[in-house]
């Protein structure tokens, strides 16, 4: 433990981690791994996350059982292996389908005990393609193993909020940092950087006071994009004319509810969005698949609807989905080395700066590179830039004197169009599932093979500025629409579904616009296939730019100090809201001076500048990536001035790093996982190396400040669930129990124990031990509080202990032991395997209601508060007294009840209770 002159304990280096998805808890597991590099130093980590960790924002155990993971839960995998190459020791771990197993064997511990999650883990086998929220389990159960492999002189504090900006303390770090910051320096060894900026960083949070750090690393993840002023004006088009626009989001927050049976649909994008909002419109509404085999396709299927369907007109820039996923992908074929794509091809091609240009300079030896694995592709020389690969439907729309011959247009260039794009999707199914499957895999091998490679190879200060565009985004696409498609069945799915009548292609080069004359959006295709209807989907994720993310702290990062956000909304929105009104004036609400035709507005005539960077600000925009977060070979930040921001790290889709994503394949030398870990050992050198400070110096708040906080008393079945469902629902959970540490942070990943006396400062305590140990606490430990009662009297000790107070209600036997308490009863009559089964968010549709009963108004307000917040419709139903019917004797016991069937069976037991109580008087 390293010490001050005073002879006082130092205090802890302080590093934030913004973000708390499956990257940043990758980061630190290979903490964990390397922890030794610490030579005893003490690390304190705030961890900001409002969501799961592990599973973070993306990845949540309440999403629909229909979105699917695109890759055979053998081929996912969250932990090292021996292939990887790091300086770091190895961690192995379970691939997605080994972690099925074990829990099936009981090597694991289940992480749900919900009915539905429970069958699906009973069902996955190596080649199933698991739900995404399967896999935000998997990721939780990481989560809980990362948090629990902390040594003891590292600790972690989890902040239930956002962080919405970051500034230097003091100073700002503007001098320049030792070591050449554009020179490709390796992803392992010791930083070049100065350890810390002279006063460290400040993290301002949503919700309490700022963080203070000495290091940082920003790990949000995929966020949510604020809309452009051109789908403000698609939204407003819409609601003007009675229609519905749905913008680009991830498929579970998309509002489908706009979109009503039998409606007209343009749908804009055909990538795995696409695919996902396919399955919520079509079996999300009680449709459903049956199997219909040929000899040539054996996974053929028929769809039988069921009358909610809309009718959806489809076509993207290519006009064809992603590529099916290739069967025995994972059985070699091809090289299993790169001759072309190398760091001595790419050093010859160095112009005098040290940069390349990725069309003209990477693209051929990309090409080059294909060819060598697949034989009969077109080569570089053919064709330099991989058109045949990129743009497989080109032919469709590349001779512009085309008519198709013998039919009559435009219906008869629907047909063609519609017969171009089925049989692609049938070649590509026939090629990747159906027979010998070698060049496919040859091609999904050597694209896994050059992306990792330019991982390493291609950061942004080796990439000339002309290449904006071209890498890492488009480069990026070509290789998802290849090599990360849906699986296949989701093809034959979309083939049925166009038989079916309910999907319709449009091909290629689609564009759309809002045409105020018919109040429809026209949706045309390269072919000249067209397309009217009342409502746009926009099919696929908000776009991963700095100006366009609605997370406020990646907008301050090029933004200058002292410019507000208000500042550039208003910069921005005005300008082009100023534009448009000029161009309705012109034309009498036409707005004709936006189109290229009378009456109809292009949805790519209004579009945001690039954000300003100003000498102050954080970082910069990487000059060969637009909208992107410049950072080094090293993930550090790259200031405004070139040189890299000491003490700063970033890591995600928002930076100029090519998407490596957060998990990978296992046994692939992942980049991630490679990444991963120089970062940790980048981070955990830099804290050995930091500058010391008296403990009494650290300012650090003992506790993060939440906005709403759970203590649960007794983490059994019901209080983990309980647990579980609370960490995911935002709250700041607090566990009174005997569970060690580490089995708390594998079991409720994100909860923190606290001792008993303590419990009572959190805004609601549930208490889920038995009876009789609830009646042995010591009523000042909970002195003030607000205390659910979710206990039920079961067993001989419990009866017991009842008789001896001589009655039968358990609240008010609790209530007359903790008498300075304000005791609620719910939650007592929802089983622990429903509680994560039965949740919905507010919004989601029917919601299960749960009753509450209690004397104190306040406290039955705060319990109720409690509940809608974990997914529940609280019903209070009464005084304390009345708890009784909530009771496994009760009337109002268990059972799934909407708020109104819960009222209507209040009032029975009521009216019961009075006609029993009436004949009682009578009787006597």
């Amino acid at each position: 433990m390293v010490s001050d002159t005073s002879g006082g304990r130092s205090a802890p280096v302080r590093l934030v981690v913004v973000g708390g998805g499956p990257r940043a808890l990758g980061v630190l597991e290979r903490l964990a791994a390397s922890a030794e590099l610490l030579e005893g130093r003490d690390l304190r980590i705030d961890l900001v996350e409002p969501h799961m960790p592990g599973a973070g924002r993306i990845w949540s155990a309440e999403e629909s059982p229909l979105l699917l993971m695109n890759s055979r839960a053998a081929d996912v995998t969250i932990h090292t292996d021996e292939t990887v190459t790091m300086e770091g020791p190895v961690v192995p771990g379970p691939t997605l389908a080994e972690w099925a197993e074990g829990i099936r064997s009981g090597r694991i511990p289940a992480p749900t005990a919900a009915t539905g999650l429970k069958a699906e883990i009973e069902a996955l086998t190596e080649g199933s393609f698991a739900s995404r929220r399967l896999q935000a389990l998997y990721l939780e159960s990481y989560a809980g193993e990362v948090l629990a492999s902390l040594p003891g002189e590292v600790s972690v504090h989890l902040h239930r909020t956002v962080a919405t900006g970051i500034g230097p303390e003091g100073r700002a770090p503007a001098e320049p940092v030792p070591g050449d910051g554009d020179a490709a320096i390796p992803e392992s060894g010791a930083s070049t950087a100065t350890p810390h900026p002279a006063d460290g960083w400040r993290i301002d949070l949503a919700d309490g006071p700022a963080l203070h750090a000495d290091l940082v690393v920003l790990a949000t993840g995929h966020t949510d994009a604020r809309l452009t002023p051109a789908r403000h004006e698609l939204a407003a088009f819409a609601r003007r004319h009675g229609g519905a626009y749905v913008p680009p989001s991830q498929a579970r927050d998309a509002d489908l509810s706009v979109i009503g049976a039998g409606q007209e649909v343009i749908v804009r994008g055909m990538g795995l969005g696409f695919v996902d909002l396919l399955s919520l419109l079509t079996q999300g509404r009680g449709g459903h698949f049956e199997p219909c085999p040929t000899p040539a396709e054996p996974g053929r299927l028929r769809y039988l609807p069921s009358g909610e369907e809309p009718r959806l007109w489809v076509g993207s820039r290519r006009g064809a989905p992603y590529h099916s996923k290739v069967t025995g992908e994972d059985q070699p074929a091809g090289p299993r080395d790169l001759a072309f794509v190398t760091d001595e091809r790419l050093r010859a091609a160095e112009d005098a700066e040290g940069t390349v240009r990725f069309t003209e300079d990477v693209l051929p030896l990309i090409a080059a590179e294909i060819a060598r694995a697949v034989p009969g592709v077109p080569g570089p020389e053919e064709d330099p830039q991989l058109a045949w690969l990129d743009d497989p439907l080109r032919w469709l729309v590349s001779d512009r004197t085309f008519e198709p011959r013998g039919l009559v247009p435009p219906c008869d260039v629907r047909r063609l169009t519609r017969d171009a794009v089925v049989r692609h999707i049938e070649n590509d199914l026939a090629a990747r599932t159906v027979g010998d499957t070698h060049d496919a895999r040859a091609l999904f091998q050597v694209l896994l093979r050059i992306t990792g490679a330019l991982v390493t190879l291609l950061p942004a200060s080796r990439l000339h500025a002309d290449s904006a565009g071209a890498y890492p985004t488009w480069w990026h696409s070509v290789f998802s629409f290849v090599d990360s498609g849906p699986p296949p069945h989701r093809l034959h799915q979309l083939l049925a579904l166009e038989r079916a009548g309910i999907v319709r292609f449009l091909g290629p080069r689609l564009r759309v616009e809002a045409d105020e004359t018919s109040g429809l959006f026209v949706a045309e295709g390269g072919t000249g296939a067209r397309a009217e209807a009342t409502a746009l989907i926009d099919a696929f994720l908000p776009e991963q730019t700095l100006a366009d993310s609605a997370n406020p702290l990646l907008r301050d990062l090029v933004r200058p100090r002292g410019v507000t956000g208000r500042d550039e909304v208003a910069a921005v929105v005005g300008d082009v809201r100023a534009d448009v009104e000029s161009a309705v004036a012109a034309t009498a609400g036409a707005l004709s001076a936006l189109t290229g035709s009378s009456g109809a507005l292009s949805t790519d005539a209004l579009s945001t500048g690039a954000p300003t960077t100003g000498a102050s600000s954080i970082g910069r925009e990487a000059p060969g990536t637009r909208g992107l977060l410049e950072i080094d070979a090293e993930q550090r930040v790259v200031g405004p001035d070139g040189t890299p921001r000491a003490g700063l790290w970033a890591i995600g889709p928002w930076t100029s790093e090519l998407p490596v994503g957060a998990f990978s394949r296992p046994r692939t030398n992942s980049p991630v996982f490679r990444r991963n870990d120089a970062l940790a050992r980048q981070l955990l050198r830099a804290a050995a190396a930091g500058r010391e400070r008296a403990a009494a110096d650290d300012d650090a708040p003992e506790h993060p400040v939440a906005p709403a906080s759970i203590g649960i008393v007794g983490p059994g079945r019901i209080g983990t669930a309980i647990g579980r469902l609370a960490v995911r629902s935002g709250l700041d959970v607090r566990i009174a129990g005997r569970l060690p540490l580490a089995e708390l942070h594998r079991r409720i990943p994100g909860a923190r124990a606290v001792p008993r006396p303590e419990i009572g400062r959190a805004d609601v305590v549930v208490l889920t031990v038995p009876l009789h140990v609830a009646l042995r606490i010591d009523p000042a430990e909970l002195a003030g509080a607000v205390v659910i009662d979710a206990t039920n009297a079961w067993g001989e000790q419990d009866a017991q202990a009842l008789a001896r107070l001589h009655t039968t209600s358990t609240s008010e036997a609790l209530a007359a032991h903790l008498v300075d308490s304000r005791v609620v009863k719910t939650l007592n009559h929802i089983g622990y395997h429903d509680v994560e089964e039965h949740m919905h968010l507010a919004g989601a549709g029917a919601r299960r209601a749960l009753a509450v009963a209690g004397d104190d108004a306040e406290a039955v307000a705060r319990a109720a508060g409690v509940l809608d917040l974990l997914g529940f419709e609280p019903v209070p139903v009464g005084p304390l007294a009345d708890g009784v019917l909530l009771q496994p004797d009760g009337s109002l016991f268990s059972s799934w009840r909407t708020r109104d069937e819960l009222e209507a069976a209040l009032d029975d037991a009521l009216l019961t209770a009075l006609v029993h109580r009436d004949r009682g008087v009578r009787a006597a």
